[in-house]
């Protein structure tokens, strides 16, 4: 990785903020809002470094953190890749392309909608309208692409969306060939998602941190996913969003609460915290 440098000229004991996207950062309209915009600038301007840290690709991602108007490493695909600010790839940790075949073999005839990230690809098998509309402010689309016949190499990330109940059943025959030889999270009930062993939002943001020279205690994070669990415990000031499932609240019951998404509880916290 190259090295990755930051300011440590702050008066505030924070000298990072890292947001996961959605649920987090992004309202219930999964877009950024003008309050959030500006609490951000306002936190960059006193020294503080931004950073967003997501399951999202990054070709989605790079789209939506322009509006914040500041420079931002972005973390995506839940930690298998790690952009700096210029865009430039700086890691990138895909899974083994006979693992991947596996978890297309195993999860084939479930009846739930399977998405691939394959370096700047998103693929499909077939629409899903509703899944594209939520990425409808970065404009990001997916191909769709006959997964029988599909290169499996550079696969940074698998994930499925279906019901809850259906998608339990997938993970457990997942876990029962795969445990310990890839990453198998759900990122909220609808969404089951799978990367390369060892990748998680943490783990990449401690790469980040060795790099930078910046203390896990000096950095706040905050989240609401299972995919974020890592990253708040990693870090000195974890912050869980009011709308979070009762799984992480419970799992993360030492940490602070910031209000919902849909009441700005991002920008809220960084105001609090300015203050």
């Amino acid at each position: 990785m190259k090295k990755l440098t930051y300011s440590r000229v702050t008066d505030l004991p924070i000298k990072l903020v890292v947001s996961d996207l959605d649920g987090t950062l992004l309202n219930l309209e999964h877009k950024v809002t003008q309050k959030t915009i500006d609490a951000v600038q306002t936190l960059v301007s006193k020294n503080v470094q931004f950073m967003i840290a997501t399951g999202r690709h990054y070709q989605d991602v790079y789209l939506i953190a322009q509006q914040l108007g500041v420079d931002i490493y972005l973390i995506t695909s839940n930690g298998a890749r790690v952009h700096n600010a210029k865009g430039e790839l700086l890691y990138e940790d895909h899974m083994p392309a006979d693992l991947v075949k596996t978890v297309l073999e195993l999860s084939s005839g479930f009846g739930i909608h399977r998405n691939l990230y394959q370096q700047d690809l998103w693929l499909v098998e077939e629409p899903h309208e509703e899944l594209l509309a939520m990425h409808h402010e970065s404009g990001f689309e997916y191909q769709i692409q006959d997964f029988s016949t599909i290169d499996c190499s550079h696969i940074d990330k698998i994930y499925f969306t279906a019901e809850h109940s259906r998608l339990l059943s997938l993970e457990s025959l997942l876990n029962e060939h795969l445990a310990g030889k890839l990453y198998i999270t759900f990122t909220s009930p609808e969404y089951l998602e799978v990367m390369n062993i060892g990748v998680s939002k943490g783990h990449a943001l401690q790469m980040i941190l060795e790099q930078s020279g910046i203390l896990a205690n000096e950095v706040m994070a905050l989240g609401d996913g299972m995919n974020d669990i890592e990253m708040l415990q990693l870090v000195g000031h974890g912050v869980v969003m009011e709308n979070a499932s009762q799984q992480v609240k419970r799992l993360l019951s030492d940490l602070p609460i910031a209000q919902s998404n849909a009441e700005d509880g991002v920008a809220k916290y960084i105001e609090k915290i300015i203050k």
